[in-house]
């Protein structure tokens, strides 16, 4: 759950602005960041806090932060798919025409809710977590590290090795590839590292 967007006005930000903890975007206070020495926002003094949200539902929020709020953790995309049903999933294609059938991408980016936050996810996703190149052989079953039955079970089991660090990230990939291939480089040069 994201944490929460506190002020005590009604309106404005004039308790929180003259306030140490840590302000969002909206100017409230982060409910996750409250200053040691506050008297206004701290929980447990129980004051009345008159303004709240949810920090992904903040309404400064941009489309790339509100995707980076929930890609922390691939927890949110799990519990996700693990909803969808298994009718809902296909292979060879992102959607069907008639939208009632998606591979793992169109499920992300139907997890956006709208064009914009699904494009900002489904971004993301690939430039922090994994590919299409890397997701598309497991959705379509012709990646022999993922033999399940269905596209969701091939998928859940990918996301949940992904999460735990049993596979690398792309970017993880990425960095070791090219650190092997640089190995391999000054190996031939004759080149010797320490």
């Amino acid at each position: 759950m994201s944490s929460l967007h506190v002020g005590r006005d009604r309106h404005g930000t004039a308790i929180e602005d003259d306030c140490a903890c840590v302000k969002a975007d909206c100017g409230l206070v982060d409910g996750g960041k409250v200053h040691p020495g506050c008297d206004q926002h701290p929980y447990q003094l129980a004051k009345t806090l008159r303004q709240i949200h949810h920090a992904d539902k903040c309404p400064e929020l941009t489309d790339g932060a509100w995707a980076a709020l929930l890609l922390e953790t691939l927890d949110p995309v799990i519990a996700y798919m693990e909803a969808t049903d298994e009718e809902d999933w296909q292979i060879d294609t992102v959607r069907s025409a008639d939208g009632t059938t998606n591979c793992f991408f169109g499920h992300l980016f139907s997890m956006g809710g709208t064009d914009a936050r699904g494009n900002a996810l489904w971004d993301l996703f690939e430039s922090s977590w994994a590919s299409t190149y890397r997701l598309y052989p497991i959705n379509d079953g012709t990646s022999s590290s993922y033999p399940q039955p269905t596209p969701k079970q091939r998928i859940l089991a990918f996301l949940k090795d992904l999460n735990t660090g049993s596979v690398l990230t792309t970017p993880q990939q990425m960095e070791e590839d090219y650190n092997h291939w640089l190995a391999e480089e000054n190996r031939s040069a004759g080149v010797h590292t320490i």
